[in-house]
């Protein structure tokens, strides 16, 4: 096969802030020392990645190295001409070169999707010799960023492209970013800062779980902390509609409460709060989206364990967020 270096001005790398690189951390390295080591690390994961190129080669391969990985990577996914075609994996990790498509006619577009969880290195794309390989035309589209804890991030989904992140992009023709990071979205300012420094046209953020469970602040303490998280993104984005959408349903919440005594219901009650009162001083840009009307109780069924949901329930996730934030959305 020929093989094209990577990065390549023929192939654009969507869902990574700044230019192209090969190493498929979400943030430049640059932006590390904002971050606590354990939310760097998850950011350093290729979740949301996405290689995107028009060719007209009968065979396509890439060459992959993943240097680390945090959970089982799951599947890397092939869209082909914007539909769902084949899925991919390797021993993970590892370095491996498989062929992704083979026995195509004409002209398509390709988009690769990389692991959620994995930091993934890419070594180039290989075509047949003489294929012709060139970005995808540009067109205006809107771009969505999402923040929150390990269910944006894509964990429990088998398929890199079925995050609900993904799948909302895709039903609403946009494009993302996903800053997902599970187990360390706590309400960093690093994280706001990084959001706002974005040109979204909607932000999505879905936090709260970590700071019940692993961070354990109490709900007084996060409701400063969520406060000040929307006052930093919104000095940069005055205009920019943000959905908050408060904790799925946890299957043990009714019997549970975290180290400093409290209920999951509580941290949700601070989200609503907080928009409350942000609306009260005129941000009318914000929508509370309930997390129990995505996933609640009922739902046991879309659910991988009691907190995650499987791919069942990303799709429901998706399904139930996608009419909200179309009726939100700018026009490109």
């Amino acid at each position: 096969m020929q093989w094209l270096e990577f990065p390549s001005p023929q192939v654009a790398v969507r869902g990574q802030v700044g230019a192209p690189r090969a190493l498929l951390h979400r943030l430049p390295e640059a932006q590390r020392g904002a971050f606590p080591v354990d939310t760097w690390e998850r950011l350093t994961m290729s979740a949301g990645i996405r290689l995107a190129f028009v060719t007209d080669s009968p065979e396509v391969a890439v060459r992959l190295e993943c240097l680390k990985v945090q959970h089982p990577p799951g599947f890397c996914d092939v869209y082909l001409d914007g539909h769902y075609w084949s899925s991919f994996a390797g021993e993970w990790p590892g370095t491996f070169e498989p062929a992704v498509l083979s026995g195509l006619r004409g002209v398509h577009g390709v988009e690769l999707f990389m692991p959620a969880h994995c930091e993934v290195r890419v070594g180039g794309i290989g075509v047949a010799p003489g294929a012709q390989v060139a970005p995808p035309a540009a067109r205006a589209r809107p771009l969505i960023v999402f923040h929150g804890d390990s269910i944006t991030h894509g964990s429990r989904s088998r398929r890199a492209g079925t995050s609900y992140p993904a799948r909302v992009a895709r039903a609403l023709d946009a494009e993302f970013i996903n800053l997902g990071v599970g187990g360390t979205a706590r309400g960093e300012p690093g994280m706001a800062a990084a959001i706002a420094a974005l040109p979204a046209d909607l932000i999505v953020l879905a936090f709260g779980v970590n700071t019940y469970g692993s961070a354990c602040d109490p709900p007084v303490r996060f409701e400063t902390i969520y406060d000040r998280f929307l006052g930093t993104i919104r000095a940069a984005r005055p205009q920019v509609p943000i959905v908050l959408v408060t904790p799925l349903f946890h299957a043990r919440e009714t019997q549970e409460r975290n180290a400093c005594g409290a209920a999951l219901e509580e941290y949700r009650r601070v989200i609503r709060q907080v928009a409350l009162r942000r609306e009260s001083f005129g941000d009318r840009r914000l929508v509370v989206v309930e997390g129990f009307g995505i996933i609640g109780p009922g739902d046991e069924d879309r659910l991988a364990d009691h907190v995650h949901p499987n791919d069942q329930g990303f799709a429901a996730f998706a399904d139930r967020l996608v009419p909200v934030l179309r009726r939100i959305l700018p026009p490109a």
